[in-house]
């Protein structure tokens, strides 16, 4: 067994940040991460995964899996992670999306709820949509909770079970296991979402497989960046700007918007300009528009 460290910001990081604010005349949000140091037991062991594909239908699918977690199993609660789930929920039932699974927590209030959001669950439900695909797909994975990394480049998505336990899982759903299982999908486009503490470092990850090509990630932040819960719009920070702000209010809900087009115009109004704590972009393909429809 390898032991891996997982190190986190310090309070005087903490402190400085919250200065940072003042010039933007912000709230002080609350950061998607803990602050207190964990370990985490990697046996370092990677699982063969396969999934059998379904032929193509006539016309192009959409699927999804979202996961808001608001309140965990064993560590610090957030506050809006189902709000964020509401809202893509919403959002994609709307443009007509033929399935979309949503995990979460066991006492938060969901539109649509299929079980909570444990690192076992969420796997099992990403390999189901993955196996379900046709060539002209389209699929999108969509998660709002804590986030993590350690200190070699490496992220993870906090899920509800995280050091608790579940399933054989240990809660820790890293970047790399996460890349296994995407790296299966034969999808002509693949969304992925993270509004998570440390995401960005899932890019290298995801732009790193063979099918990268296909694949469209906005992250909230970079590799050593924080994502925020914020009160004033009732969603994570980065979800308001990229789905409220952008894609429902500037662009109407227009099912053909160009993700490239408005990441950009909700990466220009984040009250993160620059810096670790700035949206982040990974396009597999950038000569391509991606669409969610």
């Amino acid at each position: 067994m390898k032991k891996t460290k997982v190190f986190f910001l310090g309070l005087i990081l903490i402190g400085g940040l919250l200065v940072a604010l003042i010039p933007f005349n912000l709230v002080a949000y609350q950061e998607r991460t803990l602050l207190d140091p964990i370990v985490v037991l990697d046996s370092g062991d990677e699982t063969e995964l396969s999934v059998t594909y379904q032929i193509q239908g006539e016309k192009p699918q959409h699927y999804a899996v979202i996961v808001g977690i608001s309140d965990y199993k064993a560590i610090s609660d957030l506050r809006f992670c189902d709000e964020d789930a509401n809202d893509w929920y919403s959002y994609l039932a709307d443009l007509g999306y033929d399935e979309i699974i949503v995990l979460g927590d066991n006492t938060s209030s969901y539109l649509k709820y299929d079980g909570v959001a444990s690192e076992y669950n969420t796997k099992q439900a990403l390999l189901e949509m993955i196996s379900q695909i046709g060539s002209r797909d389209t699929i999108a994975f969509i998660s709002s909770g804590h986030g993590s990394g350690d200190s070699r480049g490496a992220s993870l998505l906090c899920m509800w079970d995280i050091t608790a336990g579940e399933d054989g899982e240990d809660g820790y759903f890293w970047d790399y296991e996460l890349a296994a299982i995407l790296e299966l999908a034969i999808a002509d486009q693949v969304f992925v979402f993270l509004d998570h503490c440390f995401a960005g470092g899932f890019g290298e990850e995801l732009m790193s497989m063979s099918n990268s090509q296909h694949v469209y990630f906005a992250s909230t932040c970079d590799i050593m960046g924080m994502g925020w819960d914020a009160a004033q719009y009732n969603n994570g920070l980065w979800t308001y700007f990229f789905l409220e702000y952008a894609l429902i209010d500037a662009f109407d809900s227009d099912p053909r918007t160009e993700l490239e087009t408005a990441f950009d115009y909700a990466a220009e109004a984040y009250p993160y300009p620059r810096g670790a704590h700035h949206p982040q972009e990974y396009d597999g393909d950038p000569d391509k528009p991606f669409f969610l429809w």
